[in-house]
């Protein structure tokens, strides 16, 4: 007799095959809104607070305490060193989300695995930003990430990682035109 394991990379087997099964049945319980707040402090120095979310058709109140988050610049970008900066966060953001992404969808196709770890570097000219050179864009003008992924798996099977890697939402806000408003409230 075969006995099904009950955890595979630190996920709940039973407990994916489950949230698996509501989405099928309901899939509005899929339908998320995260949020966030911030402050200007000082400079550069900003902090950010995350608490409330929405998800699986209700209101989440299981976080008795928000997270904090700071930002700020290095000196060489008029800061003082208070946090990371804003493009830093976000290049943590998208490697943490990518790389979850990843093992959830590993875990739930059995993929064993023991070690992952990514890299990423993100190129930007700031004259954009800036508003001194009109040509030159807001944007970064290139990504690259690095996955080493370790386990008894195949090359095949840690390819297909990187292909789940790639399902991730803010990866896909990077790389898919998202629209965004931004408003000043009265």
């Amino acid at each position: 007799m075969d006995t099904i394991k009950k955890s595979i990379n630190g996920y709940n087997v039973e407990a994916i095959e489950a949230t698996v099964a509501a989405i099928t049945n309901n899939p509005k319980i899929a339908t998320f809104q995260f949020r966030a707040t911030n402050e200007w402090i000082s400079g550069a120095h900003n902090r950010s607070t995350i608490k409330d979310l929405y998800g699986a058709c209700q209101e989440d109140t299981s976080r008795e305490k928000p997270f904090v988050l700071d930002t700020g610049m290095p000196p060489v970008l008029l800061g003082e060193n208070k946090a990371a900066n804003p493009a830093e966060i976000l290049l943590h953001s998208l490697l943490g989300c990518m790389t979850t992404t990843m093992m959830l969808n590993s875990s739930a196709r059995g993929f064993e695995v023991t070690a992952v770890s990514s890299k990423v570097e993100a190129d930007i000219d700031l004259q954009g930003t800036l508003g001194l050179d009109e040509n030159v864009p807001e944007e970064f003008s290139q990504l690259n990430i690095h996955f080493n992924i370790e386990g008894d798996l195949t090359e095949q099977e840690k390819k297909e990682m990187i292909s789940f890697a790639k399902k991730s939402p803010v990866y896909n806000a990077l790389i898919n035109p998202v629209s965004v408003g931004v408003s000043l409230d009265a």
